[in-house]
């Protein structure tokens, strides 16, 4: 999925189901962060000397070592699901023990943690699980890393996730072919209000323990959707994206726009060093002299949404390749050591 659903519509929905719009723009903003925390920034205690690494959840360069794409991609964007699923038939019988299914155990498992994580890191321990929950929806029948299996006809490109069926799966209406499977005309339509709807129960269930109503009700919510997305449209460009991301965000104004600096500037002092380096994954290797960074003056760096993020997303990871381990495990394959 693309910032479309991963913000616009992960926000509009935890709102519905009851969240504040603070906090559903706290969850919206880290579930998109997700693709967009692809730098390993080092950040440094001016007073102490301590630096703060950075565990990414997002790579551009898909030809990394396998042991960078392991960390990533099974963990945040494809988590492994059940192999024998109807929805997972295909055309050659094949199976895979890290293919991508909806709804499944292990991404039930990381949201149902999230939401019981404390109080300071709750929010986006549960925008991080959302982005991971909400791609197996998108991502389905794809595994996430170097494999044939993820082959869609003669395409040339490196059979990584769904790099053979370039942004297709991630389009909000639109409609393309998985010539893979036995059913494979995809409505991205109906795999993702279904994804939504799986999000608001989620979302519901959690806000009524704390004795909060809905603000908007499963059923109209989706008939507004419905009416925004429209028909769904194929080919090779997004149609229609633009209108409804105004659409969204002229109902909903407090979402605003998905800002991916805000928080880093919030929190960290960047000490320039020649030009400013790039926070964009593979253009900021491309640098002669680093920019430095230490934490803001005067800022609780525990307190930051940016903190707070890079916390999740290690918890995240680390509850995930525990989780994880047994599967690995059946292909001799060490997660830890990634």
């Amino acid at each position: 999925m693309n910032t479309e659903f991963h913000y616009y519509i992960t926000g509009i929905i935890a709102h519905a189901a009851g969240f504040s719009p603070k906090e559903a723009k706290i969850v919206a903003t880290v579930s998109e962060f997700v693709d967009e925390n692809d730098v390993s920034f080092i950040i440094e205690d001016r007073s102490s000397g301590e630096p703060y690494e950075v565990y990414i959840s997002q790579t551009m360069n898909i030809l990394k070592p396998k042991r960078t794409l392991m960390r990533i991609y099974p963990v945040f964007h494809f988590l492994p699901g059940d192999p024998g699923s109807e929805s997972a038939y295909r055309r050659d019988g094949k199976m895979h023990l890290l293919n991508t299914t909806p709804n499944n155990e292990l991404a039930n498992e990381l949201m149902d943690e999230a939401f019981k994580s404390t109080e300071d890191m709750r929010l986006h321990r549960i925008g991080v699980a959302t982005h991971a929950y909400a791609d197996t929806w998108a991502h389905q029948n794809f595994v996430g890393w170097y494999d044939y299996f993820n082959n869609i006809g003669l395409d040339p490109k490196p059979d990584i996730g769904h790099a053979d069926a370039e942004h297709h799966p991630d389009w909000v209406a639109h409609r393309w072919q998985d010539e893979r499977l036995v059913n494979g005309d995809i409505d991205n339509t109906e795999r993702f209000l279904e994804a939504g709807e799986n999000l608001y129960k989620k979302y519901q269930h959690y806000t009524k323990t704390r004795k909060r109503k809905v603000n908007v009700p499963w059923p109209e919510l989706r008939g507004w959707f419905l009416d925004i997305f429209g028909k769904s449209n194929s080919g090779p460009v997004n149609l229609g994206e633009e209108d409804r991301i105004e659409t969204y965000r002229k109902e909903y104004s407090w979402l605003g726009k998905f800002d991916e600096d805000l928080w880093f500037d919030e929190a960290i002092e960047t000490e320039i060093r020649g030009l400013k380096d790039s926070k964009k994954g593979l253009v900021s290797t491309f640098t002669i002299m680093r920019d430095k960074y230490f934490w803001q003056d005067g800022v609780d760096k525990e307190k930051t949404d940016w903190f707070r993020f890079q916390e999740a997303v290690k918890a995240h990871q680390a509850l995930a390749m525990e989780y994880l381990k047994t599967t690995f495990d059946k292909m001799g394959i060490d997660l830890h050591r990634y």
